[in-house]
């Protein structure tokens, strides 16, 4: 059933406020029956925008992640930027994860964000600066600590972390350190995504 809405008039001092949303070819259309409003959550559009990003290293089975090692990711955005972070850690032994505000680091991997949408793969990069397994010369601030259980014996299977996301500060070092805790060499990743 269709809703008619008189324009407003001279006499009657009153505003009709109708949704308008971007169609595919960038043109603005009114939304209705013909061109339903589209819901999605904050993640999923910012994907569509070109603005979600991820980052991850990983031992794999062939390349296992010492024990007592660990697997550091730094990130940093310029003023005016504020990641929103969610993180995957898994060890197929018992690990520990946290996270560092303010952590001081020097050398490590240059590594270049991803865009998740790959149509924005050169138009679009993400503007944090990122290193993968720097020296570390100052933790900085915990500001979070997980366990990740492995398992034991023939059921051991693994875990991770991603449940909760972060809104990261400019201007400020985050390291995301998953530590193998467990005594033997275990494959294991440390994956960050995030949108801007």
């Amino acid at each position: 059933m269709a809703t008619t809405i008189l324009p407003e008039s001279l006499t009657t001092k009153a505003r009709h406020v109708s949704l308008v949303q971007k169609a595919n070819n960038g043109t603005s259309v009114m939304s209705g029956a013909d061109a339903p409003l589209i819901v999605v959550d904050v993640n999923h559009q910012r994907n569509h925008d070109g603005r979600a990003y991820f980052a991850y290293k990983i031992y794999p089975t062939s390349a296992k992640l010492a024990a007592g090692a660990h697997i550091d990711i730094v990130i940093a955005s310029p003023s005016g930027v504020t990641p929103h972070v969610t993180v995957d850690a898994f060890c197929q032994g018992d690990a520990e994860f946290y996270i560092y505000e303010g952590s001081s680091t020097t050398g490590g991997t240059s590594y270049t964000p991803i865009n998740r949408n790959r149509n924005y793969t050169v138009s679009n990069p993400s503007q944090s600066a990122m290193v993968i397994n720097p020296t570390v010369t100052s933790l900085g601030t915990e500001i979070d600590g997980q366990i990740v259980p492995g398992g034991v014996g023939k059921k051991a299977a693994g875990g991770s972390s991603a449940a909760l996301e972060y809104v990261l500060k400019p201007l400020t070092n985050y390291l995301f350190r998953l530590t193998n805790v467990n005594g033997t060499s275990h494959a294991a990743f440390l994956s960050l995504e995030w949108y801007e």
